[in-house]
């Protein structure tokens, strides 16, 4: 039994930050359920923050207490037996497990429920802001013409087609209120966000960024409608004929013109030199707008389980990084280098748009960076969970959204599953030699993401494909070279147009392979796995099924190693 316990707590120890990040996740969950203004909700949270506390202290003053006495304290050692004979692996004393247990305390439990309120307290807080919104109120209000009013602001993200409708989310920076006779009533001044409704029938193409004057009414919200998951009760209506794109001189206008710029200047070059399906691809790779991607591109994606990567991942940043590093090679100054990528990751970003997979690589590339700069070690599990609980505090709304889920499980699958996989397969079948065969990784990184995904796939899409991993042997080394022609050829394509184009010509053959290969693939039904429902219930417990599974694989990997140890006599006591 104190093995067992030894164990545990070795885990707790190692990935204390595991525990931290479900802290958050809860606590955010929970209050999406549970409003803080709500004040018996409120009064329970304040007396969790104080009693947090108050065991923090407590638990510190014991062990100072204790380390005093571990010197001199000698008894009640524990020896840890091994088919028989004892082994002196480790000697453990009572009082080194009351000294175990208070880093529990300190480590694991108390940063779980500061976390946990923390992650309560910034979602509450958003919905708080968000139930005070000039729109709620407006339509709340009986006494105003809610069919009378305009609104001025920018397209917040990339417009969406549905039913006959565009939907976007739209930045509004004026709000006028005319009464039923036409005469202006009042005008705010807001910064606000809301759900835009428009009738695309007859208008020019609107696009993100672009500035617009809307006459409307506002309606109750359709959750299908609902834009990255917020929390939003309105909905603005316009029709056709209400649409009217405006100038401004301010400086918020005049640097969103400028991204709108840029992204036309790379989208133009992927139209103009591309097949239709290809450029809607390399927009959607290269700056993350997957609206344009035909439907039944996007399902037979989906079918054949490569849906992936139409993601911007930490692959898209590797290339970019290298790139900078290779156009500032001349400069001997790391300095300048760390803060020249630091650049180019804020810009990118801001010209994709606020995307949960690019800021985690981004993230995690700027800790790296900084860890170099400093002479510093890293683990990628720490810069995992760190990334996690910055995007949460961030935007707590990234918890509904599908890819945030889809960035970190891949990520948890690198950096958990496939080593213990590989571990595993090297010791049941060592003459594979299968870190030396590329194909075998990829076919295990496959099976590992696969594993992760599972409960996200069944939740977002109820269906998940089992013909995944051979799709993604066939499909992922020839992404690889194209997305490399594509992020080469868009670097290039901002100095000089011309020279982009002609290297993003040499990318057709590429495109039709992969395009090929998935929809063969995505042909075979009988490969998919269809849900009527997944509920959160049911992903809690399949993510604790597989941590025990995860748990008890290390495990085996240990003793097996320890036996070949021993077998092999190079096991030192």
């Amino acid at each position: 039994m104190n093995n067992v316990k030894k164990k545990i707590l070795s885990f707790l120890y190692r990935e204390y930050y595991l525990f931290w990040a479900s802290g958050l996740t809860a606590g955010v969950y929970t209050g999406s359920k549970y409003h803080l203004f709500n004040p018996y909700i409120l009064i329970a949270e304040i007396v969790v923050i104080i009693l947090t506390l108050i065991i923090g202290i407590l638990i510190t003053r014991k062990i100072l207490k204790s380390e005093h006495s571990l010197n001199i304290s000698n008894h009640g050692k524990i020896n840890i037996k091994f088919k028989g004979s004892k082994l002196p692996f480790r000697e453990t004393s009572r009082s080194d497990f009351k000294q175990d247990n208070a880093k529990l305390v300190i480590l694991v439990i108390i940063p779980f429920l500061i976390l946990f309120v923390i992650g309560n307290s910034i979602i509450n807080i958003y919905k708080y802001n968000e139930s005070k919104s000039i729109f709620l109120s407006l339509y709340e209000n009986k006494s105003l013409a809610r069919d009378n009013i305009v609104i001025e602001g920018r397209v917040s993200n990339h417009p969406r087609y549905k039913y006959g409708n565009l939907i976007f989310l739209f930045a509004a920076d004026k709000i006028s209120i005319y009464d039923y006779n036409g005469k202006l009533n009042s005008i705010f001044n807001t910064g606000e966000l809301i759900n835009i409704k428009l009738d695309s029938t007859g208008i020019e193409p609107i696009l993100r960024d672009d500035h617009l004057r809307l006459a409307g009414n506002l309606d109750k919200n359709d959750p299908k409608n609902l834009t990255a998951g917020r929390y939003n009760e309105t909905v603005f209506t316009a029709g056709c004929g209400d649409v009217e794109k405006i100038e401004s001189s301010n400086l918020s206008y005049r640097i969103f013109s400028f991204r709108s710029r840029l992204y036309s200047c790379l989208k133009n070059a992927f139209y103009k030199n591309l097949e239709i399906e290809d450029a809607c691809i390399a927009e959607a790779v290269i700056l993350g707008n997957r609206n344009n991607v035909p439907e039944y591109l996007t399902e037979s994606f989906k079918g054949c389980g490569v849906y992936h990567l139409f993601a911007i991942s930490g692959l898209h940043i590797s290339f970019f990084i290298s790139l900078v590093y290779l156009f500032f090679k001349r400069v001997r100054s790391s300095y300048f280098i760390f803060w020249a990528s630091v650049i180019f990751l804020v810009v990118y970003n801001f010209l994709v748009g606020e995307r949960a997979s690019i800021l985690r690589a981004s993230i995690t590339v700027i800790f790296i960076l900084l860890a170099k700069e400093w002479n510093r070690e890293y683990s990628h599990k720490i810069l995992l969970y760190l990334s996690y609980i910055i995007i949460i505090i961030f935007n707590p709304y990234f918890i509904y959204d599908l890819g945030f889920w889809m960035t970190y499980g891949s990520m948890a699958a690198l950096v958990f599953i496939y080593p213990a996989a590989m571990r595993l397969a090297g010791n049941i079948s060592p003459f594979l030699k299968l870190k030396s065969s590329f194909f075998m990784r990829i076919a295990f990184i496959t099976l590992s993401i696969q594993i992760v995904l599972f409960p996200v796939l069944a939740y977002f899409f109820k269906e998940v494909s089992l013909i995944s991993p051979v799709a993604n042997v066939l499909i992922i080394p020839v992404f690889y070279i194209l997305l490399s022609i594509l992020i080469v050829s868009s670097f290039v394509t901002i100095i000089w147009p011309p020279v982009g184009g002609l290297l993003l010509r040499t990318s057709p053959i590429f495109f039709e392979y992969i395009l090929k290969t998935v929809k063969i693939l995505s042909k075979f039904d009988f490969c998919i796995i269809n849900f009527d429902s997944f509920p959160v219930k049911s992903v809690v417990v399949y993510y604790i099924v597989l941590l025990i599974i995860f748990l008890t694989t290390c495990m085996i990997i240990k003793r097996i190693n320890i036996s070949k140890k021993m077998h092999n006599g190079n096991l030192k006591f």
